[in-house]
């Protein structure tokens, strides 16, 4: 495979020399696209190293050699992506798990295919000076929190023993930087994202505390696709999830090559390209976890998922796991 070689050769020469071996085979093989099955995927987000995987088995013919066309539709904020999936008009996309769950509550006839990110990256992030180690020490604390995920806090505090008054929650959107201002102790963000960028800003150690360890398990960025079109096209399904957790293989183990492929075939003026290699690295421990088979799940953790979002507030009601997940991948069953 032309591109294959390429990505091995890239890893030998200056990052000029990446550059241009990369946009030169990265072309390679595009005169049989139109006998290829055209799949359309809606992210949940702006192209950023979280999406690297699947860009990876794009650029690299992954998806092609399993007869596959992928475009990557565009997101921005108002983008409802996951009516796209529900009506057609996409057929695979990624989602917050409790999002997912709390739409297929309310009729959406979506089913969840697999997981990117065996737990979140999502937590409270804090500068290391405060001392903060624990859930526990969020008493006392002011928290910066997004406005959608509000419940979670007084969850965390009756996960640690304490009440929801004895920590003090404030809306701050995503502006990272308040916590060097004082204004809050910890705020909400991504250990692959937010977190990233205010260790670029301070000299201060930064940590976090993920929300997995706080008592919220979490599957993150979970594929998936409509009822109608698992059930009418399950070899594109097995497919598409093939060559998926192939791609999230090898990005994984290429970061200076993933962010490559990223900032030169699919930037965004949303995500600094600078810390996008930065991003990989970071995905890596929640991308891969011991016995696990890329993108698989267990159905024990989801149902402790939904158990957990039941008593957060994070979802209002229960639905049939049975119906809901895909059988085709488990955690001993390789993809």
């Amino acid at each position: 495979m032309v591109f294959a070689l390429s990505l091995t050769m890239l890893r030998r020469y200056s990052i000029f020399t990446y550059l241009v071996l990369f946009l030169l085979f990265s072309s390679s093989g595009l005169a049989q696209v139109d006998k290829l099955e055209k799949v359309v995927f809606q992210p949940d987000w702006f192209p950023n190293a979280q999406f690297s995987g699947f860009f990876w088995a794009k650029e690299d013919r992954l998806y092609a050699e399993k007869g596959l066309d992928v475009r990557f539709e565009a997101f921005d904020f108002g983008v409802d992506f996951m009516e796209k999936v529900s009506t057609g008009e996409a057929n695979f996309g990624t989602a917050e798990a409790y999002i997912l769950m709390d739409a297929v509550a309310s009729g959406a006839p979506l089913v969840a295919l697999g997981a990117v990110l065996a737990e979140s990256p999502a937590g409270y992030i804090y500068l290391k000076e405060s001392g903060i180690q624990s859930g526990e020490d969020l008493k006392g604390k002011r928290v910066g929190v997004h406005a959608y995920a509000e419940k979670l806090l007084p969850y965390f505090a009756a996960e640690a023993g304490f009440e929801a008054k004895d920590v003090q929650a404030t809306e701050v959107q995503h502006k990272i930087e308040v916590l060097l201002e004082g204004t809050v102790d910890l705020h909400q963000g991504y250990a692959i994202d937010e977190m990233i960028r205010l260790q670029s800003i301070t000299d201060k150690e930064v940590d976090i505390l993920l929300f997995e360890d706080l008592g919220l398990p979490m599957y993150s960025m979970v594929i998936y696709s409509s009822r109608d079109f698992v059930n009418k096209h399950p070899e594109i399904v097995d497919d598409f999830l093939k060559a998926t957790a192939e791609g999230w293989e090898r990005a994984m183990q290429s970061p200076d090559v993933t962010s490559l492929i990223i900032n030169n075939f699919y930037s965004s003026p949303e995500v600094e390209d600078s810390i996008v290699a930065q991003q990989a690295r970071a995905l890596k421990p929640f991308v891969f976890k011991e016995d696990r088979p890329n993108l698989s799940m267990k159905r024990a953790k989801w149902e402790s998922m939904q158990s957990a979002y039941l008593r957060s507030g994070m979802i209002d009601e229960a639905i049939n796991l049975d119906e809901f997940l895909y059988n085709s991948l488990s955690e001993e069953e390789v993809p």
